[in-house]
């Protein structure tokens, strides 16, 4: 997801029902404490690759002039766009570490669950 097509029902829908509640209630009780567990889920959304959060450069540019050196400022571009793609591209791949992780999850989870069922069906049927 990128800034471009961000909706709030595909935010939504990464959150568990749990961590809503716990939300509520945090902002219920002691406002700090909702408003503290709200960006913990968001930096936590941010890591895992939910967003596609701009880059500190692209927020926060300080090289307004330059140095006034042309051969220096082009070398620092192209170093700097050279790192933001590696940065992009160690992004997709821990997108992709984590949806193979919860394939592997998935997996584990139907072959016990599967395993229950063949001895709950051994054990009715003895």
């Amino acid at each position: 997801m990128n800034a471009s097509t961000f909706n709030a029902s595909d935010l939504l829908r990464r959150f568990k029902t749990w961590e809503i509640v716990a939300i509520v209630a945090g902002l219920a009780v002691y406002w700090p404490i909702g408003v503290a567990f709200l960006a913990w889920k968001l930096w936590k959304l941010r890591d895992a690759g939910a967003f596609d959060w701009p880059s500190f450069d692209a927020r926060f540019d300080f090289t307004v002039g330059g140095t006034g050196n042309e051969a220096f400022d082009a070398y620092k571009r192209e170093q700097l766009a050279r790192l933001e793609e590696e940065r992009r591209r160690l992004d997709e791949e821990q997108r992709e570490f984590a949806r193979f992780l919860d394939e592997l999850k998935r997996t584990r989870d139907r072959e016990s669950f599967d395993r229950f069922m063949a001895e709950r069906r051994e054990a009715n049927g003895a």
